[in-house]
Formats: structure tokens, C-alpha cells, sequence
């Protein structure tokens, strides 16, 4: 049996241990809500006096100080515009082209002119029973036409390439690839300097006007003669040999000869008409009609 003594004892060992347990307990807990504690007030800023003047400072410099420039996006940046051309540049080109293809224009004449001439030598050739003709004359004028024929290709192949060289220089520079086609160089250049009309109109001054109107036909009709000349002559004129057309054409003439004809004589109906009328023009402004016989 159990003594009342050793119930004592046992049950005074079971207090000590459930207190022991119960202050470990307590102990953990308390320890951990010292950590959890610690981890607030370690999150939490106290704010003193100095950080509140600080605040005020930098409040009152964004104020006062301007706002940077804002940096252009990328959609509302602009490409810079092209240079702008002016009208002599235009006209510059127009002339480089137009005489390019007068170069042009000029061999070709030429060559259909000494190909007509061989063509007539050879002929001439055929029917001549001389044989001294044949071999001293004939032959070497058919010898140097040739030999001018040759030349005249050359000269139009590298009046054509320089054509084309022209073309890549200006698609090269930039400039409108239309002003190869431009006769902006045949129109009076607005730049140059027009003289002032005198205020009395004599008849110097109008017998002057009136000779603009012959020279702008002439420069027209000269080419023309002389293109003509070379095909009826089968040579080049002589220094100071006329090449204006005279008396009637014989039989054999090549047809171009009577184009030209037909071009010279309706020049020199236009130039007449415009002639008229210039007179009448004058008149009216006060020129008297004695002046212009």
C-alpha cells in the first residue's frame, strides 16, 4: 500500500514538472512577441522636426526652378527639307541638254549629207569610161568622203554618250529628272537686265526692233542653207562663199533639198507676217509709216 507520505511526495515531483513546462511555455511566448514587436517598430519611420523642414526646402526649389524641356518623341521629330532650287539652276540644265542634243542633231545632218555624197561619187564612178578620171579624181574624193563619213560616226557616237552622261549627272545631283526636257533656256531670263525704252521713240529705235525680228530668222534659216548647200555641192562652202539658194534645182536633187525649201520659204512668210504687224504696232505708238520702207 501506498503511504500517505509517498502520495506526498509523488504528487509535489507532478507540481514541480507542470510548473517547470509552464514557465518554459510562457518564456517562448514572450520571446517571441519581444521579436515580433522589434520587427514593427524596426519597419515603422518616426518623422522629427528635421525631416519635416527638409520636405519643406525641397517643396518650395520645385517650385522656383524650371521644368526641363520635355525631349521630342520619336514620332514628332521631322526630317529636314530638301533644299529648294531656283529657276537658273533649271535654265543651266536646259541649255547643257538642249545644245547636247544639237551636237546630236548636227552629226546627224552632216552624216546624211556625206553619205549622200558617196552615194552620188560611187554613181559618178560607174559611168565614167575615163580612166584617168576614175583613179584621179573619183576614187580619192570617194577615199576622203569615206574617211569623213567614219569620223562623222565617231563624232555622233560620243555626242550620244555625252547625252547619256549628261542624263546620269543629273540624276546624280538630285535635281527633277524633267528638267532634262526643260526649255526653260529658250524663254528670256527674267535676271538679265532689260534696258530702259527710251522716251521718244524715234526711227533709230524702231528700224532697231525691227532688225530683231531678221536676225531671230536668220539664226533660223542659216542652218538650214547650209545643210542645203552641202547636198546639192557634195562639199562644205568655201570662206566667203555663199550658200544662199539660187536659180532653179536640176533633175537628181535628193528629196531633202525640197524639204528644206519648203522650210526656208515658209520662214520667210512668217517672218514677214510678223514684220507687219510690228509696223502696224509701231504706227499706232506714234512711228510714222516713211520709216520703216
Amino acid at each position: 500500500m501506498i503511504t500517505l507520505r509517498g502520495s506526498c511526495l509523488a504528487l509535489g515531483v507532478l507540481l514541480t514538472s507542470l510548473s517547470a513546462v509552464s514557465a518554459q511555455s510562457l518564456a517562448d511566448l514572450a520571446h517571441k512577441e519581444r521579436e515580433k514587436r522589434g520587427q514593427n517598430s524596426a519597419s515603422r519611420r518616426v518623422y522629427t522636426n528635421e525631416d519635416l523642414r527638409k520636405y519643406e526646402d525641397s517643396r518650395a526649389e520645385a517650385t522656383t526652378s524650371p521644368a526641363p524641356e520635355a525631349a521630342p518623341s520619336e514620332s514628332r521629330r521631322t526630317t529636314p527639307l530638301p533644299l529648294t532650287t531656283d529657276d537658273s539652276d533649271e535654265r543651266l540644265w536646259s541649255k547643257r541638254f538642249i545644245e547636247a542634243r544639237a551636237r546630236i542633231q548636227e552629226t546627224k545632218t552632216q552624216g546624211e549629207a556625206l553619205q549622200a555624197k558617196l552615194n552620188d561619187l560611187n554613181l559618178k564612178l560607174l559611168r565614167q569610161s575615163d580612166v584617168y578620171d576614175r583613179e584621179n579624181v573619183y576614187i580619192p574624193l570617194i577615199a576622203q568622203t569615206r574617211e569623213q563619213l567614219e569620223k562623222n560616226r565617231a563624232d555622233g557616237a560620243a555626242a550620244e554618250q555625252a547625252l547619256e552622261d549628261l542624263r546620269e549627272e543629273l540624276r546624280k545631283s538630285g535635281n527633277p529628272a524633267g528638267w532634262e526636257n526643260s526649255q526653260a533656256a529658250l524663254k528670256p531670263d527674267p535676271a538679265e537686265h532689260q534696258p530702259e525704252e527710251p522716251k521718244i521713240k524715234g526711227q533709230q529705235y524702231w528700224q532697231e526692233r525691227l532688225a530683231t525680228i531678221d536676225k531671230r530668222y536668220n539664226a533660223l534659216i542659216a542652218p538650214l542653207e547650209a545643210e542645203r548647200f552641202q547636198l546639192i555641192n557634195r562639199r562644205d562652202p568655201k570662206e566667203g562663199e555663199s550658200i544662199a539658194s539660187t536659180g532653179s534645182l536640176g533633175l537628181g536633187v535628193p528629196p531633202r533639198v525640197i524639204d528644206i525649201d519648203i522650210q526656208i520659204k515658209e520662214l520667210n512668210q512668217e517672218r514677214e507676217k510678223e514684220k507687219e504687224k510690228f509696223i502696224d504696232q509701231a504706227i499706232r505708238e506714234g512711228a510714222l509709216p516713211g520709216w520703216f520702207r
